[in-house]
């Protein structure tokens, strides 16, 4: 099964997120400027603005224009951590996954095994997630694209699962109902 969503409201990743460095932390480096590669291992950080990544272990290549693509490992006993504020709100979007890609260029990032979405109270859980942080845009699937339908054991059951919060309405929006005349 594949569900593709679009959030209803207009907020969307933070703008400023785009034009700010991305910076890298661990505790091991490795840099190979030949092959324009860093490999950050134990405790990984990859920030962007307002956009964080956790993880055991990140594998970043950047291409000939300065646009990076990073390959996230959350280790044996954990998972890789996403947060990113949303334009125009006080919302983070936040995700986590045993994997994940991040891709800097396209504004995107694919979360892999054991994966889950979540802004506000609502909330995505799959084996795959897709989420375009520009357009809001996300796809869910029981397995990734590349995986021939498998599914890992102590997973949901190869579905995906959606839990969407009722929107209350805003006390500024109410309006009185009106007065009936005869």
């Amino acid at each position: 099964m594949t569900i593709c969503l679009y959030s209803g409201s207009n907020a969307i990743a933070e703008q400023a997120d785009r034009t700010k460095p991305v910076e890298v932390e661990a505790d091991v480096a490795n840099v190979d400027q030949s092959k324009r590669t860093k490999t950050l291992e134990g405790n990984a950080i990859l920030t962007q603005g307002t956009m964080r990544l956790t993880a055991d272990r990140i594998v970043i290549k950047e291409d000939e224009a300065g646009y990076t693509t990073a390959q996230i490992f959350g280790g044996p006993n954990g998972q890789v951590a996403f947060r990113q504020k949303r334009e125009g709100t006080a919302d983070f979007m936040e995700g986590s996954a045993d994997r994940a890609e991040f891709d800097d260029q396209a504004d995107t990032i694919k979360l892999l095994s054991r994966a889950r979405l979540k802004s506000g109270g609502d909330e995505l859980k799959g084996e795959y997630i897709y989420y375009n942080s520009a357009t809001e845009v996300m796809e869910a699937r029981k397995s990734a694209p590349d995986a021939k339908g498998a599914t890992l054991p102590g997973s949901n059951s190869g579905r995906v699962k959606i839990t969407i919060q009722p929107k209350l309405p805003d006390e500024k929006s109410r309006q009185p109902a009106p007065a009936k005349t005869n």
